[in-house]
């Protein structure tokens, strides 16, 4: 849409970042390859470009840029994968997102897209209804995000399910935890961060970020941090692919 990827301020409302911290910060500085000149080639595996708009934070501080829409849409059950009705992804991740479907399936559990693509048009009706259902904004965005900051709207998130009646009390979320990254999908929103990031759990929420990144995040136990969270590194990465 030719509009421009600018830095967010992502960094700017989270609490500071502490000594512990450290340790995060030296390995996302590893995952970015640079040319002689300083300029970044990769960013944990992904192209500098790429990672530049895939990486774009939005959490309930972080909006994306205005009306973004991926260029690369399509359809989720036309590549292979059982979804809910017409799902859209990024073609980008239509391959990890089949492989998780498939690998799912050999361990009994039958997850399919139950959420794709969200436009930000469609995502005033999303919070809209769930103003109407809570009665509050502040508590609705506990459950669902404002239009513009919803990771939906990447085209490369999805909401995993088997049933969201119930998902939570079957053995999905657990295998989802252990093997999301396997396929560059991370979980954001865990119970652990869960006053940080704002919304409420949602183990079925899955944001590709690459197998890398998602990978290391994993190693480093994020599912379980209370003081950080996977938008937190997300955003640090991000600042460090436009640096």
């Amino acid at each position: 849409m030719g509009m421009t990827l600018a830095v967010p301020m992502a960094l700017a409302w989270r609490t500071a970042w502490g000594q512990s911290d450290l340790g995060v910060r030296e390995w996302v500085r590893s995952g970015v390859e640079r040319d002689q000149g300083g300029s970044v080639i990769t960013v944990f595996g992904l192209q500098a470009d790429l990672a530049r708009e895939v990486l774009l934070p939005a959490t309930r501080a972080d909006a994306l840029p205005e009306g973004y829409v991926p260029s690369d849409l399509a359809s989720a059950a036309a590549n292979g994968i059982p979804s809910a009705g017409r799902q859209l992804i990024r073609t980008l991740i239509l391959d990890d997102s089949r492989n998780l479907v498939q690998a799912a399936q050999s361990d009994g559990q039958q997850l399919y897209v139950g959420s794709g693509f969200r436009s930000q048009a469609y995502q005033v009706d999303v919070f809209a209804a769930q103003v109407a259902r809570w009665g509050d904004e502040d508590i609705a965005n506990r459950y669902s995000a404002r239009p513009g900051h919803s990771q939906h709207q990447l085209g490369t998130t999805i909401d995993f399910t088997t049933d969201f009646r119930t998902f939570r009390s079957s053995d999905a979320p657990a295998w989802l935890r252990d093997n999301a990254h396997r396929f560059g999908f991370v979980l954001p929103y865990t119970a652990a961060a869960g006053s940080r990031t704002g919304y409420i759990d949602e183990p079925w929420h899955a944001r590709w970020v690459g197998r890398p990144l998602a990978s290391r995040l994993q190693l480093a136990g994020y599912l379980d941090w209370t003081d950080l969270d996977a938008d937190d590194v997300v955003a640090l990465v991000h600042a460090e692919a436009t640096g």
